[in-house]
């Protein structure tokens, strides 16, 4: 049975190398983060951002974590947040069937859609999801200007 699990193995490993345009295969070089055949890169959440009339809302999935382990930053119209999902040591040694589950540090950084009162941002983390609403600046906000005349 093993045999047969190694053929799998090889013949899947094997097809998705020659899937790889030779361009992939120098960027899985440069930056194996960004490989999406490599399943050993590291963590990096997903990221929702989402605009309305009076604010820019950002929301992001980050399972497992604690607030303490999280920051958010807010500076020359980029918003960045950083953190480190921490994984338990255990104390038994076990043997692992599926590893699937990723850990380490991350940064993630966004260019925002329009200027923001920094000051007056709000960041909440409930149920394993971050949000933070950033109120547009007074210069951003949209609205409709009369005609006169």
């Amino acid at each position: 049975m093993k045999e047969v699990s190694k053929m799998r193995d090889d013949e899947s490993r094997l097809t998705r190398r020659s899937l790889l345009s030779p361009m992939e295969l120098v960027f899985r070089n440069i930056a194996p983060e960004f490989d999406v055949f490599n399943f050993q890169r590291e963590w990096v959440p997903d990221v929702d951002i989402m605009e309305d009339a009076e604010s820019i809302i950002v929301r992001t999935e980050l399972p497992g974590m604690k607030k303490e382990d999280i920051e958010v930053d807010v500076a020359n119209g980029v918003l960045t947040i950083k953190g480190e999902k921490k994984e338990e040591q255990e104390e038994d040694k076990k043997t692992w069937h599926r590893r699937e589950v990723r850990y380490g540090c991350f940064a993630r950084s966004f260019t925002l859609p329009a200027d923001v009162k920094s000051d007056e941002a709000k960041a909440t983390y409930e149920n394993g999801v971050l949000t933070i609403v950033l109120p547009k600046e007074e210069k951003a906000l949209h609205r409709k200007i009369e005609i006169k005349g």
